[in-house]
C-alpha cells in the first residue's frame, strides 16, 4: 500500500520546506494580532515556522509576515510569540498525560513505577515531579535503564496529581504507546524554553 505524502510548508524564518506537522502555524486575528495556532484549528490564512527561537525572530522581521498573511499585522514581538507557543506546548503535554491516564496507559507512584522498571515492563518514559523527594528520585534513577526520565519544571507533585485526578503524584510511568508523542512534544517545549 502506498503511503500518503504529507503536505509540505515553508518556514517563514529559515525558509526550509518541512512536513506541515513539524511546523507551528501562526494566524492573523481579525484585529491584526498574530496568534500561535499550535493545533492547526483556527480559521484563516496561516504562516508556518519551525518551533525554534531563531525562526521566530526571523519571522517577525519587517515584511516577512506581510508576505505570508498578504496584509500587515500589528506590531509583533518574538518573545510574546515564544510565550504563546510555550504555553500551548505545556497544555499539549498536560493533555497527553490526561489522555494516557484515561486510556489506562500509566503507572502511578514511586513504588509501582519502580517495580515496573525492575520487571522491564513496557514503559516508554517516566515523569518526575519538580519537587520529588531525593530518595524516591534516586530509586527511580537507579532502576530506569534505558527509559527516558522527564522532569518538567512546571509539574509539581500537586500539579501532576491534578492531571491524574489525585491529590498529588511524584512519579508517573507512561506506556510506550503514548510515550513517543509525549516525548516529542516535551522536547519541543524544552528546546524552545532553552532558547529563551
Amino acid at each position: 500500500m502506498k503511503q500518503r505524502r504529507k503536505p509540505l510548508r515553508t518556514c517563514i524564518g529559515c525558509r526550509k520546506n518541512l512536513e506541515q506537522d513539524r511546523l507551528v502555524r501562526m494566524v492573523l486575528s481579525p484585529g491584526g494580532e498574530v496568534l500561535i495556532d499550535y493545533r492547526h484549528r483556527l480559521p484563516g490564512r496561516g504562516a508556518y515556522i519551525c518551533p525554534r527561537r531563531e525562526c521566530l525572530e526571523l519571522a517577525v522581521r519587517p515584511g516577512a509576515l506581510n508576505r505570508a498573511f498578504r496584509r500587515a499585522p500589528q506590531r509583533v514581538d518574538a518573545a510574546e510569540l515564544a510565550t504563546q507557543l510555550r504555553e500551548q506546548l505545556r497544555a499539549r503535554v498536560d493533555h497527553l498525560v490526561g489522555m494516557a491516564r484515561k486510556a489506562r496507559q500509566v503507572v502511578v507512584g514511586g513504588n509501582l513505577v519502580g517495580e515496573a522498571l525492575a520487571r522491564g515492563k513496557d514503559l516508554g518514559c517516566v515523569f518526575l515531579a519538580a519537587d520529588i523527594s531525593p530518595g524516591i528520585r534516586d530509586k527511580i534513577v537507579r532502576r530506569q535503564g534505558k527509559v527516558p526520565l522527564v522532569e518538567p519544571e512546571w509539574m509539581t507533585k500537586d500539579y501532576l496529581g491534578g492531571l491524574l485526578g489525585r491529590s498529588e503524584c511524584s512519579v508517573l510511568g507512561v506506556a510506550e504507546s503514548f510515550a513517543e508523542v509525549l516525548l516529542e512534544e516535551y522536547n519541543r517545549y524544552k528546546n524552545l524554553a532553552g532558547d529563551c
